[in-house]
């Protein structure tokens, strides 16, 4: 007979105590929370009792009519940051009447880097350029073309930061930057005139929009304002953030150039470490489609954070979902969408004003409504 080979038994054990300790630390178990009771589902109906449509980059989605977005100033095409606020006429002229004024009165740390305000390019009775040093003690060639534009009754801002050793007071930082071993073109010693045609091409292509207003050409939504394309592909990256206070904020993210070696799923390790260092819970995890793009998913709820003063906090909340993480780019832009409570001001509200179960449909019926806009390429 033959003798059992025990000597494998150890490994072995050993193999199945690695298998274990994987699955306690990486394996999600799932929270799905019960169907809507009549009275939850009646309460999210009142809120979804009339939607409107948003656009933000290339998408189109509804939201709630009581949702308006605050993040005015997050959109960034190629290099050029842009704001927008809706302005009446007036105060725009005003605006940039006491904004020149500003300008012309700036301080310079260097009697070299003086004037503050190196030129003004009146582009059109409702468009001028500045070009402005950065702050009173950065060096007076690195700079920025900071350009306001009305139209449409709203008043864009577009920042872009340039560099220019053009000027003969600046002929040895010019030589230097341009020494041998650092192997510069000449022309990199000043990017103006490129940067300042790239800005007045966008401006000529920008025009304000209604919250609501969805365009049927072919471009880039930013806040209430629209980027018809140009000849070239654009990098963009633009996000619209919806408080819903006192309870929570709906984050839109639109980006088409950044790529993620990994997608969310992928990283689970660290996330689920992360979830059971706050005690957290996973509602649902997995793979999911969103504007017809494979999507990553996961919606994860916590306890309160521990105070110092022991004072009642409220749950942590924070759904999240990414399409395109790994393959963004022009014509599959990636979308990342986040519904939280962690940037609302402490005491706020409590999430006890929605259960577990509608909180994801409130979620499911806002990321279920995304798609690429009609003729967005």
């Amino acid at each position: 007979m033959k003798k059992f080979p025990f000597h494998l038994l150890i490994p072995l054990a050993l193999l199945l105590l690695a298998a274990g300790l994987y699955i306690h630390y990486y394996v999600t178990f799932v929270h799905t929370p019960p169907a809507l009771s009549d009275k939850e589902k009646r309460m999210v109906d009142t809120l979804f009792t009339t939607t409107k449509a948003q656009c933000v980059g290339r998408y189109v989605f509804e939201v709630p009519t009581s949702f308006e977005n605050t993040l005015t100033d997050r959109a960034r095409i190629n290099e050029v940051s842009i704001s927008s606020k809706r302005l009446y006429r007036p105060a725009f002229v005003q605006r940039i009447r006491l904004r020149e004024e500003a300008l012309q009165n700036g301080h310079t740390v260097r009697a070299v880097d003086q004037p503050f305000l190196k030129q003004v390019y009146r582009v059109s009775e409702n468009a001028v350029i500045f070009d402005r040093n950065q702050n009173e003690s950065v060096g007076g060639v690195f700079r920025i073309l900071e350009g306001h534009l009305y139209v449409d009754g709203v008043a864009f801002i577009l920042t872009q930061e340039i560099l220019d050793y053009s000027d003969p007071r600046f002929a040895k930082e010019r030589a230097f930057y341009l020494r041998d071993e650092a192997g510069r073109p000449a022309w990199m010693a000043n990017n103006k005139p490129q940067k300042l045609a790239e800005l007045q091409d966008l401006m000529s292509r920008l025009s304000g929009r209604k919250d609501d207003e969805i365009p049927t050409q072919p471009g880039t939504c930013i806040s209430q304002g629209f980027i018809r394309d140009g000849s070239a592909k654009s990098k963009e990256d633009i996000s619209f953030i919806y408080p819903h206070n006192p309870v929570f904020s709906f984050t839109v993210w639109s980006n088409n150039h950044l790529k993620e070696s990994t997608n969310m799923l992928e990283r689970s390790g660290e996330i689920q470490s992360y979830i059971s260092s706050i005690n957290g819970r996973t509602l649902r995890k997995g793979k999911t489609q969103i504007a017809g793009f494979d999507t990553s998913e996961w919606l994860i709820t916590a306890p309160p954070e521990k105070s110092s003063d022991n004072s009642p906090g409220q749950s942590q909340l924070l759904f999240s979902a990414v399409a395109n993480e790994k393959t963004a780019d022009f014509r599959h832009p990636n979308l990342d969408l986040t519904l939280s409570n962690e940037i609302l001001p402490t005491g706020s509200g409590s999430l006890s004003t929605y259960s577990d179960s509608e909180l994801v449909e409130i979620w499911d019926r806002i990321t279920g409504s995304f798609r690429l806009r009609n003729n967005a390429f």
